[in-house]
């Protein structure tokens, strides 16, 4: 009878401890996480532009209105900007919606030292200057160059990231003479930011 009662206790104690102590298979899900930064980035095809240089001679008249239109220096966009019009052709990589501004600084360096007079109209030793872009109407949506410190208007807002766009700028020159015929230079700045 003891071999009983023992080998009862046991087959209680084996199913107590088969259901205290349950085993289960692993099972798992992987999740993929991304993270996409918010990058800004633009490159202009051309850096450099002689003011009268892409038809005409390369020099610049006093009080005379210049464009970086490849079809004549002198010559401004139609109603509404052409690709073909457009000099500098900017390359949108970022992934997100930015907005361009174009500044420009003083002309230094030579005889040709304007400056920036900051309305868009020529004075007697300041130069004025608007950008546009392709499709823009040029009479309605050029914006005025102002200085890098001074804040010009937004140029180009990028609905979709990663478009394309040409621009072109316009140059007044100022009405009095020059004092030599050193070239003079100036930086144009084109900038992305975030839309």
């Amino acid at each position: 009878m003891k071999r009983r009662i023992l080998v009862g206790i046991l087959l209680v104690v084996a199913l107590v401890s088969m259901f205290a102590v349950p085993v289960y298979a692993l099972d798992y899900q992987n999740v993929t996480v991304t993270a996409t930064p918010a990058y800004m980035c633009i490159v202009i095809d051309n850096l450099t532009w002689t003011i009268n240089g892409l038809v005409g001679n390369g020099t610049i008249a006093k009080n005379t209105t210049y464009y970086s239109n490849p079809l004549g220096d002198t010559t401004p966009p139609t109603a509404t900007v052409d690709p073909g019009e457009c000099y500098f052709d900017l390359t949108n990589t970022s992934t997100i919606d930015i907005t361009l501004t174009v500044d420009m600084e003083d002309f230094t360096g030579g005889d040709a030292n304007m400056t920036n007079g900051e309305t868009g109209g020529a004075g007697a030793t300041s130069y004025g200057a608007y950008s546009w872009y392709s499709g823009c109407t040029y009479a309605d949506d050029k914006v005025i160059v102002k200085k890098n410190a001074t804040g010009s208007d937004v140029l180009w807002t990028s609905g979709t990231p990663g478009a394309d766009t040409k621009l072109g700028i316009t140059i007044s020159t100022q009405t009095n003479d020059w004092a030599g015929g050193g070239s003079s230079t100036a930086t144009m700045k084109v900038t992305a930011e975030p839309a």
